[in-house]
């Protein structure tokens, strides 16, 4: 589902704001309806939330802007606005409360890139020639990038705390060493949201075992993502795509 993320859709509405579910004591506050020619995990075509919209529509265009994960059923949502930018995550979680308060639900968007400029810490670790990085893909944009492990310094926490929080969180390493490298200042558009970072980079050590596997399933703001060995020299050469481009210098 990932890969509709920033991606504009077509969604045909069965279940215009204001009408009743077929077989629930349920009115719909929102446009509800569905993405022809897709396949869902219940083997029907995804289903979509339209944000925005104040009056009952038979189709509607627009962006992906969330993806709504549903632990406990087999298929997951995708939340479609013109907008990006206009709703926060907490809103989106308002606006689908009517339905997903059934399940164990989880909104991934890029709410964490819409702040007014993000401090980060990030580091990457070493293989010989190797690094590890996760690989993401810019669907607005077609762009397949890699990037490093590390997220957001929350309020009042050390860099190099945050940087140990988002490995476990990401991939349920802990961090035997840290060494810091410098400060970039990034500034860069996802998925049609512009953002300003501000990020502290380190090489980091990890324990023996992540270096005897090739690949990783990750756990970020955005669903799961692989991470796997790359040798530095395809990102020295352009070969493949580092974001920031800044890290380069580092490697």
């Amino acid at each position: 589902m990932k890969e509709y993320f920033g991606k504009e859709v077509e969604v045909v509405i069965d279940r215009p704001l204001g009408s009743k579910h077929p077989e629930h004591e349920l009115i719909y506050p929102i446009n509800y309806g569905y993405i022809p020619n897709t396949v869902a995990g219940d083997g029907e075509e995804i289903d979509a939330y339209v944000l925005g919209e104040f009056e009952p529509l038979e189709r509607f265009t627009g962006k992906v802007i969330a993806i709504i994960h549903r632990e406990n059923d087999n298929e997951d949502k995708l939340v479609v606005a013109k907008d990006s930018k206009r709703f926060s995550k907490n809103q989106i979680i308002a606006l689908t409360e009517f339905t997903e308060r059934f399940y164990e639900s989880e909104v991934l968007c890029s709410e964490f890139i819409k702040n007014d400029t993000r401090v980060s810490a990030k580091g990457f670790a070493r293989r010989g020639e190797e690094i590890l990085v996760i690989e993401e893909k810019d669907t607005s944009r077609g762009l397949e990038y890699y990037r490093l492990f590390g997220g957001g310094i929350q309020f009042q926490e050390k860099a190099v705390d945050a940087l140990r929080r988002e490995y476990k969180e990401e991939v349920g390493a802990e961090l035997i060493s840290e060494k810091f490298l410098g400060v970039i200042e990034n500034s860069f558009e996802i998925n049609g949201i512009e953002a300003h970072e501000i990020l502290m980079l380190y090489e980091v050590e990890l324990p023996k075992y992540y270096y005897k596997n090739e690949k990783f399933i990750t756990d970020c703001d955005l669903g799961h993502s692989d991470a796997m060995w790359v040798n530095r020299n395809e990102f020295i050469k352009g070969n493949k795509v580092m974001l920031p481009t800044q890290i380069v210098k580092y490697l």
